[in-house]
């Protein structure tokens, strides 16, 4: 099954990634409190371009794709390692992109979120969707510290102890029912009177995005694929 995760895993990357070439493999310097992350990191990524060459059989332009992904995820993964703790005053400066959608966090700064792992790594995500998506596949990583934007003043926030609101006439970023942080309980009450929705803790909002999950990821694939539709069709326009 985990060989079976992988391959599937590296397929849609050979298919959704775009690089440009490399030379050769990066190298790194990491300091000693991290390498046992880093060499943890560095396994799988191996482990997964074994399965992705295997797959590529004899295809040279395939065994080339692989090895721009492993570059490109060595580096990601790097770089997840070693940012640091984040300057919560304009955190979208040094992630500008959620890893996983792509989308802009500075745009949904409103509802942008940022994970510190207790291996320091960091996740920028750009939305509770997102975050949730990216904890469910960290099993061995304990998230340290979860921070999520005040909906209202857009500062970085304890997620666990602010106070959420879970639906409303609102739509959510990654998702159809909202799921909004306050820092403030009296700014959430004044948002339900405004929108609707309920009272919510962080648990509950997260146990809200896995219960959405299935419904929300087959909205994202429909609306991206009639936007696909829509750039095709309009050279002919």
């Amino acid at each position: 099954m985990k060989r079976l995760l992988l391959l599937i895993s590296t397929s849609i990357l050979l298919c959704c990634v775009s690089l440009p070439a490399f030379a050769g493999s990066p190298s790194y310097d990491v300091a000693e409190p991290q390498k046992a992350a880093w060499a943890r990191s560095l396994g799988f990524l191996a482990q997964e371009l074994a399965v992705c060459q295997e797959h590529c059989g004899n295809d040279a332009a395939c065994l080339d794709k692989c090895k721009q992904v492993h570059d490109h995820r060595m580096e990601f993964e790097y770089k997840r390692l070693t940012a640091g703790k984040a300057d919560k005053g304009a955190d979208w400066t040094c992630w500008p992109s959620c890893p996983l959608c792509g989308m802009n966090r500075e745009k949904f700064q409103h509802s942008r979120m940022l994970l510190e792992y207790d291996d320091g790594s960091v996740f920028p995500a750009c939305s509770l969707h997102c975050a949730a998506v990216d904890i469910a596949g960290n099993l061995d990583l304990f998230p340290e510290q979860i921070l999520v934007a005040d909906y209202d003043g857009h500062e970085l926030i304890d997620a666990e102890t602010a106070t959420w609101v879970v639906g409303g006439d609102i739509p959510g970023v990654m998702t159809k029912r909202g799921k909004w942080a306050f820092a403030a309980k009296a700014a959430a009450e004044a948002f339900i009177k405004a929108h609707g929705g309920s009272l919510a803790s962080f648990d509950e909002a997260i146990k809200a995005s896995f219960e959405d999950m299935y419904q929300d990821t087959r909205m994202i694939r429909e609306k991206r694929k009639l936007r696909r539709a829509k750039m095709e069709e309009a050279p002919a326009k």
